[in-house]
């Protein structure tokens, strides 16, 4: 290394590191990463700028009108050609009129500090959304230069900054007093940061944590988080479901995200039987997780104003063919499930099927076509709680014992076409299908098949050109209940 004035750097991306501070034995700075530092020379270092010049520099000019109507994109043999923007000066003048902003981006633009004291107050005092993500700032001070000035700030995006914690976190509460949205995502942070942290958040509603390093959670300043209503902990490392059991005394909690964790369970203890769980929940996210079994979805039976559930990607559902069905049997107050809402007769349908699919586990288990002679194992109502309650609603199922079976028509496999009418982009299928299959199944296969709404599809059927179409409208028989024979065309409609 050459003699004189060097910076020492540490890089977002490691991999651009060459060592971890030190040189020749001797210890120059510190890197939170080993192998992530370099030295650079000063010249080469671009040091930031100010939030107010960054503000001017992306909105604030239009001096060259004729460049903001016209631009050219480059075509085939690399020839330009010219295209008109439409409106593009309009947008430009409202653009560069700094005092009438209210929604900012200012991502990736090397800002560091606020810039003058109320010099953001003085050209743009009206912004409501700021996104300053992905810049050089080190510390929430420089943030809170920048939003003490800006009394209708709701929305902040700090994501991809290196923030580190203020010694006095409650003194910056003034700064943030109008904020009700936040996210700072990508902090490398752990959970602690974020409870000390939100000690300068008082009057906070979303609090966005994503792509993290949250794996615990021990303790919770519920005063400090007394207003949340949504929590995002996307992508962090939570595995033990007792680290969100944390989180059930936060009073307004309505929304809490936890997709692409690590949880594989979901179990509630409760030190006393009046204990009650995230009182005001009524949406959970818990795609992309490790959950494997059906216990873990009953208990999402504890959640008394839960009514919207987001659940993809986990090991127990896909060793079924149509989990919708079962997550909508197994919770008796979900309206909404992966962003569809569950009308009335889809939800009758499904817990009559569940009734049907598991007959035989219950009168194993101490069932009876008599209500007073029910005696189901401790074992059985762990898995099925909602068993009984259904079977009260809609009656015991048929003891199988006392079914006459004509396995010759059910087991068989019928070889059928399968037609769209009146959409010719798809192309008929022909499936080979068990008789035993009944019509819900046989929707929810058609649904994967071909992208179709099943809450709107109709089911007909002929066995000859010349004849008339049946309708399939009861969704629990099964196909042998037609006597649909190979060959015969099965239309399938949908809205």
């Amino acid at each position: 290394m050459y003699k004189g004035i060097w910076y020492g750097v540490e890089w977002d991306d490691a991999e651009r590191g060459k060592h971890s501070g030190n040189h020749k034995g001797v210890q120059y700075f510190q890197c939170s990463k080993p192998n992530s530092g370099s030295f650079i020379k000063p010249k080469r270092a671009k040091l930031g700028r100010s939030f107010a010049i960054a503000l001017q520099e992306r909105y604030g000019s239009i001096e060259d009108s004729t460049n903001h109507d016209t631009m050219f994109v480059t075509g085939a043999n690399n020839q330009l050609t010219k295209v008109e923007m439409i409106g593009a000066d309009k947008i430009g003048e409202l653009q560069s009129q700094l005092d009438k902003l209210d929604i900012v981006g200012l991502r990736d633009m090397m800002i560091n500090c606020a810039g003058a004291d109320g010099e953001i107050k003085n050209i743009s005092p009206n912004l409501v959304s700021v996104d300053v993500s992905r810049n050089l700032f080190d510390n929430w001070d420089s943030i809170a230069d920048i939003t003490r000035q800006l009394c209708k700030l709701k929305s902040l995006n700090v994501s991809s900054n290196q923030l580190s914690l203020p010694v006095d976190a409650p003194s910056l509460g003034n700064a943030f007093q109008h904020l009700t949205q936040l996210f700072i995502n990508k902090l490398k942070v752990d959970w602690d940061y974020i409870n000390n942290a939100a000690a300068m958040w008082p009057n906070l509603k979303e609090l966005h944590v994503c792509h993290n390093e949250i794996s615990e959670i021990n303790h919770l300043s519920v005063n400090y988080f007394s207003n949340i209503e949504l929590l995002n902990l996307e992508n962090n490392r939570i595995a033990d479901w007792n680290n969100i059991l944390i989180l059930s005394n936060l009073p307004r909690l309505k929304s809490l995200i936890l997709n692409e964790n690590q949880i594989r369970k979901i179990e509630m203890k409760r030190e006393d039987k009046n204990d009650e769980f995230f009182p005001s929940l009524t949406s959970i996210s818990l795609s992309r997780n490790l959950i494997d079994e059906w216990t873990s979805i009953n208990n999402l039976n504890e959640f008394s104003t839960l009514t919207e559930l987001r659940f993809k990607f986990n090991p127990v559902i896909e060793k079924i063919s149509d989990p919708r069905l079962s997550l909508i049997a197994r919770l008796g107050n979900i309206k909404t499930i992966n962003g569809s809402n569950i009308p009335t007769k889809e939800r009758t349908d499904a817990e009559l099927t569940y009734i049907k699919d598991y007959a035989i586990d219950f009168y194993q288990c101490g069932g009876s076509q008599v209500e007073e002679e029910i005696k189901c194992t401790a074992e059985f109502l762990l898995q099925h709680p909602r068993y009984l309650s259904l079977i009260k609603e809609y009656g015991p199922p048929a003891d199988p014992k006392f079914m006459i079976v004509n396995k010759s028509l059910k087991d068989r496999l019928i070889s059928v076409n399968l037609v769209c009418p009146g959409r010719s982009e798809i192309k008929p299928v022909v499936k080979k299908l068990p008789g035993s299959i009944t019509v819900l199944k046989l929707k929810s296969l058609l649904r994967r098949l071909f992208n179709a709404d099943i809450t709107t599809m109709k089911l007909t059927y002929c066995d000859r050109p010349d004849c008339p179409e049946i309708n399939m409208k009861d969704n629990l028989r099964e196909l042998s209940f037609y006597s649909i024979e190979n060959d015969n065309t099965i239309y399938v409609r949908w809205k």
